[in-house]
């Protein structure tokens, strides 16, 4: 088998893996399941992978990336331009998350509240926060504020984070118009200050 056969029956089973984890949990995953929607033998993916654990490890990986790269995508516009003040992309992020965690809420928890038996790289949601922060620091006009605004920035991702997952656990008001209140509250509070600081 070339080695490119092998990248592209790998990456099959993983997009495969991903999509019944959308469908059915992580909790309901098999490797039987998997082999079934693959139209192959349970014991084809061995070829591949040498356990379960090894497929459900590069399938979060992988979901991880997707995902990612799916939030970049949508926040590019709002980092990268050059009349809206890109601070507002930190709102914006809770926004599409809120929707991604509707949209795909098995996904949303396998990537976002994944118990800590399968870590997860965190290098990629690293490199999504340091694109926004570099974007903002661009266009600093008053260098002396970057620490406290690094902070709050950060204080701004905890805070959504938890109202996007109190949603999706349903703990807590789980409207659209409440959320969006609480990320004005903490937009209002956190960041609008700021803005005076950004060309």
């Amino acid at each position: 088998m070339s080695r490119e056969r092998c990248f592209e029956d790998e990456n099959r089973i993983v997009d495969a893996a991903i999509a019944l984890i959308c469908e059915t949990g992580y909790e309901h995953f098999s490797t039987r399941h998997l082999a079934s929607r693959l139209g192959i033998s349970p014991m084809t993916l061995y070829n591949y992978f040498s356990n379960k654990e090894e497929i459900v490890k590069v399938t979060i990986a992988a979901a991880h990336e997707k995902v990612l790269r799916f939030l970049q995508g949508q926040l590019a516009p709002h980092f990268e331009s050059a009349t809206e003040n890109p601070l507002r992309g930190y709102a914006e992020m809770g926004r599409v998350l809120l929707a991604y965690s509707k949209r795909c809420p098995k996904m949303y928890a396998l990537v976002f509240i994944m118990n800590s038996e399968i870590p997860i790289d965190e290098s990629k949601l690293i490199e999504l926060y340091n694109y926004g922060y570099r974007k903002i620091e661009e266009r600093l006009t008053e260098r002396s504020v970057a620490g406290e605004l690094h902070q709050r920035i950060y204080l701004f991702e905890i805070l959504v984070s938890a109202l996007v997952r109190n949603i999706h656990n349903k703990n807590g008001p789980t409207d659209d118009a409440t959320f969006e209140t609480n990320l004005q509250i903490a937009y209002d509070t956190l960041l609008k200050p700021f803005e005076k600081h950004i060309m």
